[in-house]
């Protein structure tokens, strides 16, 4: 085997390399664009763990993360297309707790219906959630939030 041989088996290697390397890096790029999306919250309803302007990290990709639980964040898309970001408070079955009772829960008998999601938001005083809108579809929500940043002033 020459010298030329040799150094021309390593290019071949190299280039194979660089080719799967390059080949993983788009693929999780494709998996990242086909399963994450920034959101930006707009309004005060999550005060004070979101604030108007931050960006929040959504995932499509439940089995990621695991199945919407109570204490997840969720982004729910409305009839009108508007984005809501709430937190889960009760899942289908379950009883919707005391502290978010209104007439339209009353109504429902206190359970959230199968197939169906209560939610509300961080401040209660100044959040359209469930109490006014009713259980949410689970077809309705779009995503969980799995992170965020706050833009500096």
């Amino acid at each position: 085997m020459s010298a030329t041989d040799t150094i021309d088996q390593r290019r071949n290697a190299r280039t194979t390399r660089s080719l799967i390397l390059l080949t993983i890096f788009g693929l999780l790029a494709l998996f990242f664009a086909l399963n994450f999306r920034v959101v930006v919250v707009s309004g005060p309803s999550m005060e004070p763990t979101y604030h108007n302007g931050d960006r929040l990290l959504m995932t499509t990709a439940y089995w990621l993360f695991g199945p919407i639980q109570k204490g997840d964040v969720v982004v729910i898309v409305r009839p009108t297309g508007e984005l809501l970001i709430k937190r889960v408070v009760a899942l289908e079955g379950e009883q919707v707790p005391r502290a978010y009772w209104s007439p339209l829960v009353y109504m429902m008998g206190g359970r959230v219906p199968e197939g169906h999601i209560f939610v509300v938001g961080d401040n209660l005083e100044r959040s359209e959630d469930s109490r006014q809108l009713g259980a949410i579809p689970l077809s309705y929500v779009q995503g969980k939030i799995v992170g965020g940043w706050r833009e500096l002033p």
